[in-house]
């Protein structure tokens, strides 16, 4: 699911999150416990509207890799495998720690790394929640066990409850964070899936966005294709 979200990222236009800075540098490191990495290129792609960038790029060797460069901008990009997205990073100054291992893929050690991956951390565990009940509802719509009607509406109620805190969750985050690139990242992330209506909790971010977040590219083309009037 993590994996989906982060493919249909790259298709967005507007990756790109940058923000004028001193030159800086930054330092990778990378832990690989994942079969298929041993010996294969790694690289740092950065995607834009009408260009690709190949930023970086080295082998695994071992189960780790690292990369180093400097970081004029902090923006968000992708670690690539045969050109192929699978986590986001944000380059900027700072060690970056990467992890891929078969049970999660984290990157962590930089203030953007370490807010993008805290949020989607907490993201992860609502929707687990999330699918734990629904399967355990259509385990018991399967076998026919306990179907009465106030064992369902129980269910229903749960996932509400769920839906409900998480997106809580999500909106006082966005409120904590509009000024981090952070927070774009994640509204790319929010708002990925293809839909005619925009979702209520995305409405109430931007109804509560201050106007330097609205300005993003992403998110004033989001507004544009959404049709969205704040006021």
């Amino acid at each position: 699911m993590l994996r989906q979200r982060f493919m249909m990222l790259m298709t967005i236009a507007g990756l790109t999150l940058a923000l004028p800075s001193c030159t800086s540098n930054y330092k990778i490191d990378g832990v690989v416990e994942t079969m298929g990495y041993e010996g294969r290129e790694l690289s740092l792609v950065e995607f834009l509207p009408f260009r690709i960038t190949r930023i970086d790029s080295c082998m695994v060797d071992r189960g780790r890799f690292q990369m180093k460069g400097k970081a004029d901008t902090t923006r968000l990009v992708f670690l690539c495998k045969d050109n192929r997205p699978i986590i986001p990073v944000y380059i900027e100054k700072g060690h970056v720690k990467i992890s891929l291992l078969p049970t999660e893929m984290t990157v962590s050690g930089t203030p953007q790394n370490d807010l993008f991956y805290s949020f989607l951390k907490k993201k992860i565990e609502f929707d687990n929640r999330y699918e734990d009940i629904s399967q355990r509802r259509m385990s018991m719509l399967r076998s026919g066990a306990g179907m009465d009607r106030l064992s369902m509406d129980a269910i229903q109620d749960s996932l509400k409850i769920i839906v409900n805190e998480c997106e809580e969750m999500i909106c006082s985050f966005m409120a904590e964070n509009y000024g981090e690139p952070a927070a774009v990242g994640v509204f790319m992330m929010l708002s990925a899936e293809p839909s005619n209506e925009m979702p209520r909790y995305i409405r109430k971010i931007l109804d509560a966005a201050p106007e330097d977040f609205l300005s993003q590219s992403f998110v004033s083309g989001y507004i544009d294709r959404m049709g969205y009037d704040r006021n």
